[in-house]
């Protein structure tokens, strides 16, 4: 169950920059990409920690292999909105700009 809830959260992570791509102004739309580059670093972070310190323990099971890895998709989704977020708000101009300028052209 941990590890289908973690590949959920990787999914949604995906979706998520796929849907803000979709949406933000032509120039920009690579950057989203950049954020599920920051996610998936956070998640490998996570992942090399995680399991280091399983691997240390008496009984390394693979339930706490499924936790760390659910960890990771956590932390690492969670570094993703956050880029998303802080693009959202950096591009905010230009999408005002370019709706400005839509309305413009239609009147």
């Amino acid at each position: 169950m941990k590890t289908t809830l973690a590949l959920s959260l990787v999914g949604i992570g995906a979706v998520a920059t796929g849907a803000l791509g979709i949406v933000l102004p032509a120039g920009e739309r690579i950057a989203a990409g950049l954020a599920l580059v920051v996610g998936a670093g956070i998640g490998v972070v996570v992942l090399a920690i995680g399991t280091q310190i399983v691997s240390d323990t008496p009984d390394d099971s693979p339930e706490g292999y499924a936790s760390v890895f659910l960890v990771a998709a956590a932390l690492g989704l969670l570094g993703t909105l956050v880029s998303l977020a802080l693009l959202w708000r950096r591009t905010a101009g230009q999408r005002t700009d370019g709706a400005r300028t839509s309305a413009a052209g239609e009147g």
